[in-house]
């Protein structure tokens, strides 16, 4: 069923109450689980002009790479971001529910094949908020504690999982650092990781650059080639250490 402009404000009152909210509260990144192991996004910028809002639709994983983009008119009538699908067909909108989730009223179209029907999607700013102590370190997910003095592995990427397993030590610093200070030099003892063999300890220091960005350096342990043995230390690719929070 093709929708006119006009039928979209009957079709506002089959959805959940929903706050009259301002462009700001769309702007950013919206996911929620596709199946199948997908995400589907909704990044919205309200930034491209003063009425016009941009709408971007993905779907991510699973070897799954599908998006389209189309330009909304914000609409205080109807609470949200207003516009037809990418083929001028079928109009629809988005509102901010009373429990802060956004509900698309059908941006689920047939350009990125069959979706699921649930239409509502969670910010990833609280999700962010909720990970700043979670930092990216070479695809690897790792719990940064500045009051603790550690840094542990929270989930390992694929390609070291059967050598570092999650909770970790990769870092462990002399003494606890503030993440807003730039000056404070951090130090501490780091770990270089094969399997079979004990971790090999090497010192690193460095600084914050903002509190999202740490940045670590010390001549790292190189082992003999087929044994645990330590035989030299080299500013290798373990020499420099950087993380990077997902909050950011």
């Amino acid at each position: 069923m093709k929708l006119a402009y006009s039928s979209l404000i009957a079709f506002s009152l089959l959805i959940p109450a929903a706050n009259a909210a301002t462009r700001e509260e769309f702007r950013g990144g919206w996911s929620r689980p596709c199946g199948e192991g997908q995400t589907c996004r909704l990044d919205i910028d309200d930034m491209k002009s003063r009425k016009t809002v941009e709408i971007k639709f993905s779907i991510e994983g699973n070897g799954q790479n599908c998006s389209w983009s189309v330009d909304a008119v914000y609409d205080k009538s109807l609470g949200g971001p207003v516009a037809m699908d990418p083929y001028g067909n079928y109009g629809f909108y988005l509102a901010v529910l009373d429990d802060g989730r956004l509900y698309s009223s059908g941006t689920m179209i047939q350009i990125c094949g069959p979706q699921p029907l649930d239409q509502h999607y969670t910010s990833d700013v609280q999700h962010l908020i909720e990970y700043r102590s979670v930092f990216d370190h070479n695809g690897s997910e790792m719990d940064v504690d500045p009051e603790a003095g550690t840094i542990l592995y929270r989930a390992p990427k694929p390609a070291i999982s059967g050598t570092v397993k999650p909770r970790t030590l990769l870092f462990k610093a002399d003494r606890p650092w503030d993440v807003y200070d730039e000056q404070s030099v951090v130090e501490g003892t780091a770990y270089v990781f094969k399997k079979g063999c004990e971790p090999a300890p090497y010192r690193v220091s460095g600084r914050h650059e903002g509190w999202h960005t740490l940045i670590l350096k010390g001549p790292a342990p190189v082992r003999e080639k087929n044994g645990c043995k330590i035989i030299g230390y080299k500013n290798n690719g373990n020499a420099t250490l950087k993380f990077v929070s997902l909050g950011d």
